[in-house]
Order: structure tokens, then sequence, then C-alpha cells
């Protein structure tokens, strides 16, 4: 398979959009590694790229997120990562990873190498693309796990949060994240435009806003809008629109990240799902 990262790439797309392909092709080879070994079984995919996977989101992302399911059994942060360099190592790619599992959200960062010379993306041998990983080992509990199939270059079962629970891990990012990521705001968008009349795994939400705020405010359907509006009045939207810029698949959409246009959607946001 190694050789076949080179098919993903298309000469009437810009460099950047061939990048994104081919980061996404290392991110669906990275999550067949999980299935086959079966460390899926641990890991709850979460996240902007569970989005893009199984929901097909217009919007590619750059890391990979899990937490720890609540049946986990024989997790080890350590031995999955050695088993996965080993995978890709086996399959040609040369890379190497970085890892720490010394705290609550463990890491591995993955860097290959090769890659962007050989794909025509980089004149330097040397450059690297890199894939970062997070699990949460110790989630907010309240999410409510299921699983689908992915179908693409590769088959394979993904676990994964139900979609109130994705709602609500993204609630709580664009409450208490530190700094404004427009990612966040885009995948925002989407959830109130294909979902309308959705609303948050509240158990799940307050859970983890207890875990991350010192005083954390009680969320429930009164007050999600509401919360949420009051930031986005504070944002700097040319920032939020720069950062995601380079993930969206259709450019034309980053004019919809204005302050306006989730007031409107967030007072309309009532119909059923």
């Amino acid at each position: 398979m190694r050789d076949y990262i080179k098919s993903v790439i298309d000469a009437n797309l810009t460099e950047n959009e061939n990048l994104n392909r081919v980061r996404e092709y290392l991110q669906a080879y990275f999550l067949n590694i999980i299935y086959k070994n079966k460390f899926y079984q641990n890991l709850v995919f979460v996240g902007g790229t569970a989005l893009r996977f199984i929901y097909k989101i217009r919007r590619f992302s750059e890391d990979i997120d899990f937490s720890l399911s609540a049946k986990a059994k024989n997790y080890n942060f350590t031995d999955m990562v050695k088993n996965i360099l080993q995978e890709f190592k086996l399959a040609g790619y040369d890379l190497e990873v970085k890892y720490d599992d010394s705290r609550t959200v463990h890491s591995v960062l993955l860097k290959f190498s090769g890659i962007l010379f050989e794909t025509g993306l980089s004149p330097l041998k040397s450059q690297k693309i890199a894939i970062k990983v997070e699990v949460d080992s110790n989630p907010p509990p309240g999410g409510i796990e299921t699983s689908s199939v992915y179908n693409s270059t590769f088959i394979f079962y993904m676990l994964h949060y139900d979609l109130a629970s994705l709602f609500a891990g993204k609630v709580h990012a664009l409450l208490c994240r530190e700094y404004a990521k427009g990612r966040d705001w885009y995948d925002l968008l989407w959830y109130l435009t294909k979902f309308k009349g959705l609303e948050p795994n509240y158990l799940m939400l307050n859970n983890a806003m207890e875990q991350t705020s010192r005083e954390p405010i009680k969320i429930d359907s009164q007050n999600w809008k509401s919360e949420i509006k009051k930031v986005a009045e504070a944002l700097d939207w040319a920032k939020v629109r720069n950062d995601v810029s380079r993930f969206v698949e259709e450019p034309s959409e980053i004019r919809l990240l204005e302050v306006g246009t989730f007031a409107r959607l967030l007072e309309n946001n009532k119909d059923e799902v």
C-alpha cells in the first residue's frame, strides 16, 4: 500500500488540496491498523476527524482524537503505538514517532518522511508530514457509544459516540477552549444546518464542564444557544476564518463564518432532527 498514496494526488487540485488528501489517506491507513489489531474496541473516535470519516463533513482535519471507551479492557497505549509503528514500517513507510502517556491525554506524533517529495508536494526529501493522535484516558462520563462501518480505500469498523454526544464535545470546546479555533465554528455551522433541532448530550456536556471549569455553568436546553452566542459576539472572525480556510473543501463556505450567521442559526434551530 506504500505506493498507493501517489494515486490520491490530482493534478487539477492545488498543492494544499492535495496535501489534505495525502494526510487523509494516512489517517485512513492509521484507522485501518486500529481496526485490524482490534485496538478500536478500546477507543471511541471523536472530534472533527470523526465527523469527516463518519458523516462526510466538508472539511479536512489534521489530528485524530479518541476517548477511552467505558468498556475498555487491557488498554496499553505504549504497546499500541509500537504495534502501529511496526505496521506502517512493514508497509514500507519511513516514519518516526514521539509519544507521551504520562498525562491524562495520551498523545503520539507520527512524522512520515519522503512522502511529500515523492508525491511532488515538496522539493525537499527531508520534509515530513505529521499526524497527531490523542487518547483522552479520562473522558467525561455520559457519552453514548455506537459503531459505523467506513468504506473507501479500506473497510473497517469504527467505535464512536452518537451524534448528540459528538455535538456535546463540540459545544464544550466552543464554550471552554481558551482560544478561538475556526474548525470548531465551521463544525458548529455544519451541525446547525445539517441537523436542525439537534441538542447536545447534556449529561456528557455538563460532566465535561465540571472537568475543565473552576466554576462550571450548568448547561441545558434553555441556555446552550445563548452561551454560544456570547462567545461568538466576542470573536475576531477574520482570525476564525483564516484558521479553517485551508481545510475546507468549498472555499465560498468560509464567508458564512461570521457572527450574524450564528445568531440567525441559533435562533432558528428549533425543527425536528
